[in-house]
């Protein structure tokens, strides 16, 4: 016998090369698609996160709008808690006000979106206002009527 005829041959064969070809471009295409899912998800997340920054500065914008309208009106006024000052306050959409001693309470809120507002209130007493409350707030209710919890009795 021929000792050629017994030996293997040297190297990889072809079968092997492919297989690992196939792999190679499976877990790049595979890679290529989590890529762009996530630069994907990551556009939308930043198209959101722009959209909810110039609600809210708009929101924003017009609280204080309603700020200096009311401030334009106790301008003219001394006595916080005077008749006169609290009808004109009453003449203003969505603005809540409570007499206080030696003073006035202001509350409004400015939508930002159908899920948030800012909440605002100011008080009017001796020498100008003072901004108790500039919040964001959730626009959702809740519900009157108290949950049946056990009290343990």
């Amino acid at each position: 016998m021929n000792e050629s005829e017994n030996r293997r041959p040297l190297g990889i064969g072809a079968g092997y090369l492919s297989i690992m070809m196939i792999f190679v471009v499976l877990c790049m295409t595979m890679l290529a698609a989590l890529s762009y899912s996530s630069a994907s998800a990551e556009n939308r997340y930043s198209r959101r996160s722009g959209e909810y920054t110039q609600e809210y500065y708009a929101a924003d914008l017009e609280a204080k709008r309603v700020l200096a309208e009311i401030d334009g009106i106790a301008s003219e006024y001394q006595d916080y808690s005077d008749f006169m000052f609290l009808a004109e306050l009453d003449g203003l959409e969505n603005v809540e006000y409570t007499v206080i001693p030696g003073g006035t309470e202001i509350y409004w809120q400015t939508p930002i979106n159908d899920r948030q507002s800012i909440s605002s209130a100011v008080r009017y007493s001796g020498n100008g206002y003072t901004v108790t409350e500039w919040r964001t707030v959730s626009a959702y209710e809740p519900e009157s009527k108290p949950l049946n919890v056990w009290s343990g009795e």
